[in-house]
This record gives C-alpha cells, structure tokens and sequence, in this order.
C-alpha cells in the first residue's frame, strides 16, 4: 500500500555527521555560545572535507540518466589499493584468531563508488575480489544487481546512501548470511511517500538544489527495543514516527536520510526481548542506520559500532577482542561501502 503524508514544518535541521559538544557555560553565557557555532562549523567542515574531499573545492558529479531520472555519481569506479584491504582485514583476521568460535561476516554495499555503472553494472566490484582475498577467515557478500534499473532503483539520486529499496534488499541478504535462508524476514507494513524534495549528500557538497525526488521509506513493526545512544537511554534512533505523524522538516536542503534514521553515533545498542536470539556486532558507518532495527530485530542484543566517532564520544578505542568478551557476542559483522573497506583506521 502507497500513500502521501501531507506534514508540518519542524523548526531545527537534522543532525550533521558530528556529535554535539557540551560547554559549560559562563554567567553570561554569550561567549561560550559563540566558540560553539565556530567550533560546531568547523568540525562540519572537516567531516565533510574527509568524507567527500572534492566538496572542499566546490564539488561537481558526473551523472547518468536512468529511466528519465538523472543519477549523480559518487566517485565513480574509482581506484582501491589493494594494500590497504588487506591491512584492515589483516586486522580483523588477527582480532578473531582468539576467538575461532565466533564467525565473522563482510558484506560491501556496492554503491556508485565501486560499480561500473557506465560499464556493466553486473560486474564483480574490483574492491569486492580484495575483499574475497584478504578476509579469509570471514564469509563475505556484497549487493549485487541484474540490471542498471535495479542499480537505480536501490539508490538515491542525489545522495551516496542506498535508499528504502537498496537497504531493504541487503538486509534480507545479510540477515540470510548471518542465520540461515530459512531465518523469516520482516515484511514492510506499507511504503509512505513524503512530498518533499530530497537533495542528499551529493547536492549538499555541491549546493546543488536540482533534486525531482520526493523521500520515500518503508514502514515496519518493529517489536519492541530498548535503545541506548553512546551509553544513554533513548526512545528512538531516528524521527520515524514523526515523520509518519507529518512532522518533518520541508527545507530544501534537508537531510532526511539522517533526520529518519538518525544521525551517525559512536555506539548504538538495541536490545529485544528475545531472549533465545544470540548477539551480534556490527562495526560500520551511516550505512547501517538504515538497517539496525531490521537487524536488531532477530536477535537479542545488537551492538553497532562507528569507529569514526568512537574514541572521542566513548572516551577510549574500540577494540573488537575487548566487545567480545564484554558483550559476550555471538556473531561479528564488517559493513559499509568501497570507501570504508579502503579507508583508514577501522577494526
């Protein structure tokens, strides 16, 4: 079942990519507040400048039009060093060698940056065959498609996250990866459409406003969590059911992947009442926001961890020896797209 929501403007944007900081405030007040705009800007800037260096420089796409509508691409078959995937699976591999009990799982989400969209979309990722290589004590996946159609029908045009459908079919992946293919998916209640236009990341590092698309989501029922943000106890991760209720933020150059499934955190915990179900790691980036209640919602506990925000909003590195036995986990599972499996810093 589709249907629109017709909504009420929110008055603050989502959250960017950096957590808040705290400052103590002095009698008046004013000049701390100031030092946390500046700061607040610049560390916007940075995250940005890291995750989409070109965006320093005023950022231009190249695009492809599919089915009538035109898809920016983010870095498009660019070039991976072998050497570095094979340093952060050597990582991972060194890290679970201690614990040949437990299994781990890597699955690439095969994004604009990896498939040759102007080439055969079909095609093994390059990335993917280091990942294959190197990762070899892991059960390793990655999104796959068919066609060019079904490339563009699991993304955004204008951003580099995989959209409602794109997150929808990697989790069915990963989830039959991890349990089984007799492990019974959570269906979507319905798919909601919000008549608002949806720049992403893209336009946002290129000021572009040229976006025709309108946000849509699935809906689930979910049962019931306990969620902890960074250690403290939350009702959601995201403004899901605002959304559903109209309330959401009609600005232009919202950000309404981040404002539905929440924002990038440092450690997500969720925790269902099944009891029976195991527990499982996830080490990845914004990509999982999407996932993490799909996910959470076939095992007791889930852990989901952003190296990238770590160590400043926890107050130590993350070690993935010390989560196993800390958290007494079941399962391990390495997410995110090119970038991330080449990046640095991670595991």
């Amino acid at each position: 079942m589709d249907r629109n929501i017709a909504g009420r403007t929110v008055e603050k944007d989502p959250p960017r990519c950096y957590d808040k900081v705290n400052f103590r405030r002095d009698r008046e007040g004013k000049a701390l507040r100031n030092w946390k705009r500046v700061l607040s800007g610049l560390m916007a800037a940075l995250c940005l400048a890291v995750i989409f260096p070109s965006a320093a420089v005023g950022a231009s796409y190249e695009s492809i039009m599919i089915n009538g509508m035109r898809y920016k691409l983010s870095n498009a078959d660019q070039y991976y060093k072998a050497s570095v995937v094979q340093k952060k699976a050597k990582n991972l591999n060194e890290a679970m060698a201690a614990f040949p009990e437990i299994p781990s799982y890597v699955y690439l989400i095969n994004s604009s940056r990896t498939v040759k969209v102007k080439k055969d979309v079909t095609a093994v990722p390059k990335v993917y065959k280091l990942i294959e290589e190197y990762y070899t004590d892991s059960t390793t996946d990655y999104l796959h498609f068919d066609s060019l159609e079904q490339y563009a029908s699991y993304f955004y045009t204008t951003d580099h996250h995989w959209n409602y459908r794109g997150s929808y079919a990697a989790y069915c992946q990963i989830i039959r990866m991890l349990l089984g293919e007799d492990e019974p998916v959570l269906e979507p209640v319905e798919t909601v459409t919000f008549p608002v236009k949806f720049n992403g990341s893209l336009n946002q590092t290129s000021n572009a406003k040229d976006s025709e698309e309108e946000f849509t989501v699935y809906r689930f029922e979910y049962p019931e969590m306990k969620i902890e943000v960074n250690g403290k106890p939350k009702t959601a991760l995201g403004r899901e059911e605002a959304y559903f209720d109209g309330k959401y933020v009609k600005s232009i150059m919202a950000n309404h992947y981040a404002y539905f499934y929440g924002g990038d955190n440092a450690l997500v915990h969720v925790q269902t009442e099944r009891t029976d179900r195991g527990n499982l790691l996830v080490i990845s980036n914004s990509f999982s926001n999407a996932i993490t209640q799909l996910l959470a919602s076939h095992y007791h506990n889930v852990w989901i961890v952003d190296q990238r925000y770590y160590e400043i909003s926890m107050g130590k590195l993350f070690t993935i020896p010390e989560a196993l036995t800390e958290w007494d986990l079941d399962q391990v599972l390495i997410l995110g797209d090119g970038d991330y499996f080449s990046g640095r810093g991670i595991y």
